[in-house]
């Protein structure tokens, strides 16, 4: 190579940190275990209304309501684990609502 008076800079190349092998830590997962309730009930008019307000204060992350011609309807909601014991009872206080089941989480 021939000098020409051009000062070059001898930097290492970025290599990227070796990949582990298996599942992820617990703790580097992005979604955290979520709990399922699914509750029967009686449809009338505003219960969706009623179910929406009443777990307006939870971090729900999917409400599911489904009703039939013949007047009952079934929620399925999925909460935080931590959130599903009062969210249980909330729904529980609710007068249309006949049974209130608790999946396990995922």
């Amino acid at each position: 190579m021939v000098d020409d008076g051009t000062q070059v800079l001898d930097v290492a190349r970025y290599a990227p940190p070796a990949q582990r092998l298996g599942p992820p830590d617990r703790s580097q997962t992005a979604e955290p275990e979520i709990a399922h309730l699914v509750a029967r009930m009686r449809h009338h008019q505003g219960s969706l209304a009623r179910v929406a307000s009443v777990l307006n204060n939870h971090g729900v992350h999917r409400l599911t309501y489904t009703s039939t011609d013949l007047g009952a309807a079934t929620v399925e909601v999925s909460v935080h684990p931590r959130d599903a014991a009062r969210v249980e009872a909330r729904l529980r206080r609710l007068v249309e609502v006949t049974e209130v089941t608790r999946l396990s989480a995922d």
